[in-house]
Parts: structure tokens; sequence; C-alpha cells
């Protein structure tokens, strides 16, 4: 079946559990699967269909998360733009996955439209246009590629990795046992979506177990410590540079982060004084070792070890 029955499933079971809290506005798992639905039919009028990529450039938002489920449900590829790269670096990507349209955040239009491809762009808006109710034949193929994600790796330009299905579903099994993840569990989100890292480590596996996940545009250090100390978060993934700027917080020393279960990292060298000056917060913290060709999660310390 394809990742979008996650979502079918607990609208079905738990349609007012909480999917997703952005800037204020909560998503229940109900509303959540009929988004998904409409922008399937929205992606299949403009013809898109197995196999095809669709790109996203914009920072986190809800309607990322639409697309890579309204993706899976055609059987196409979702591929998230890195919007930190200049027009030239975008234009290369693009013109390696040649997707069928690419959706824009309005705050980067003037950097797709710089950009100068005859790739069709849209804004994100267009996908709550649909008619839930009328959505095209799902592809039920596990193998099917469902996420194209670009990397440099060691050398050269960015390169696409192609997940397939299965393994973004093995990758939520994953993150389950490395987290104790339940429905229960609150995800906060700051690292960008455009990344696996952010995607899945924890965002995607949190809506497998039909937890909720808090969504912020990009990483603002104050707002993550008050998110943190005062809404329930009990998981987040923060890598060390993001750890700095919270500690270079005058309250950081007085806050609170007893609710937090355990706090994920990697990335890069995470030293033993990082992991001791956050664990004193009351947040244990557990590392994880991976890749964009891995869905990222590799490897992984369990709070016990």
């Amino acid at each position: 079946m394809d990742l979008a029955h996650w979502i079918d499933r607990h609208a079905r079971f738990a349609p007012q559990s909480v999917a997703l809290r952005f800037a204020g506005r909560e998503i229940r798992y109900a509303e959540f699967a009929r988004m998904i639905e409409r922008a399937a039919t929205v992606l299949a009028q403009r013809g898109t269909r197995a196999g095809d990529a669709v790109a996203y450039l914009g920072m986190n938002h809800p309607a990322a998360l639409v697309l890579l489920f309204a993706c899976a449900r055609l059987g196409a590829m979702f591929a998230p733009m890195n919007w930190r790269l200049a027009p030239p670096e975008h234009a290369r990507v693009l013109a390696d996955c040649q997707p069928r349209v690419q959706y824009v955040e309005p705050a980067f239009a003037a950097l797709a439209g710089a950009i100068g491809t005859a790739i069709t762009i849209a804004d994100i808006a267009e996908l709550e246009q649909g008619t839930a109710g009328a959505a095209p034949a799902r592809v039920r193929h596990e193998e099917s590629p469902v996420l194209l994600g670009y990397t440099s790796g060691s050398t050269g330009v960015p390169k696409g990795v192609v997940l397939t299905q299965r393994a973004l579903h093995w990758n939520a099994i994953n993150s389950a046992h490395m987290h104790d993840l339940t429905s229960a569990d609150r995800v906060l989100t700051t690292l960008p979506l455009f990344h696996v890292g952010g995607l899945n480590i924890q965002t995607t596996p949190a809506l497998h177990a039909g937890a909720s996940v808090t969504l912020h545009a990009k990483f603002e250090p104050g707002a993550t410590l008050d998110a943190l100390e005062h809404e329930g978060i009990t998981l987040t993934v923060l890598v060390p540079a993001q750890f700095a700027a919270l500690m270079d917080l005058p309250r950081w020393a007085s806050a609170d982060l007893s609710g937090v279960r355990m706090i994920s990292t990697g990335s890069t060298i995470v030293s033993e004084a990082l992991v001791r000056k956050v664990s004193e917060r009351g947040a244990p913290v557990i590392q994880v070792y991976g890749a964009t060709e891995t869905c990222p999660i590799a490897s992984y310390v369990r709070p016990a070890d």
C-alpha cells in the first residue's frame, strides 16, 4: 500500500487527533487526509503520472507534507528543493529531475522566476483547490519511488537519490524503535524538510505512528526553546549548531526541558561535553548516523546506551 494509507488509517481511527501544528493552525488527521486527496487530484489534473517528479520550493510548511503523501498516492516522486541554493544551482537540479510542476511558497516566487527554466510553476494555494472524493486511482506498490533528494555527497554537483515507499516505511519502523515513538508523542520539527534529516528522522515516522508534528518554518532559537518548554514537545532533532544557538540564550541555563523525552542529534561530530550539557537540562541526547541514501536512519544509540 502507498504511504498515504498511514494518514487514511489515522483519519479513520482517530480523526480528531492533531497531525500537524503550524503557525497557530491545527490540522487533524481527518482534515490532513482530505488535503492529501485534493492535492492528488490537482496533481493528476496537471498530468502527473507514476514516476514523475513534483518539486517544492519553500520553507517548512504543511504543503510539503501534503505533496509528499499526494505523490505517494500517484506513484510520483516528491522533490523538495533546498531554498538556500542560488538560482544556477536550482536550475541544475530542475534540469536533472524535470518535474511535472514546481510548487512554490509565495516568499520564494522571485527566486523561482529567476531560475529561468521552462518548468511549470504553481503557488502552493493551488493544492487546496481539488475536490475530495474525485482523486485518481492509487498506485499500490511498495517499490514505487516517492522521494527524490539531492545530495552532493563527497564530490561534485548535487546528485538525485531516489527513495522508495518501502524505504520510508522501514525508516519509520527504525525511528519507532530508536525513539520508542507512539501516537502519544509530540514531535518538534525545525530542521528543513528538504533534507532527509528534517523529513525522515522523526517527522514522517511520527505521522506513521499517529503522533503530532509541530512544524516551524525554520529554526529560530527563541521559538524553539519556547516550544520545548511550553508546548508539550516530547521529541525533536537538533544538530550541534542548533544546540550552540540555544545555549547562547541567557535563559538556557534555567530552561525546563523535563517534558522532552529525548533529543536526537547527528550530522557531524557530537562531543561528550555537548551531550552532558543538554542532559543536565533534563533531556537525554541520543545520536543517529545515516545518509540521504539510507533515508537516513542507518544506525543509532538508544537512551539506555
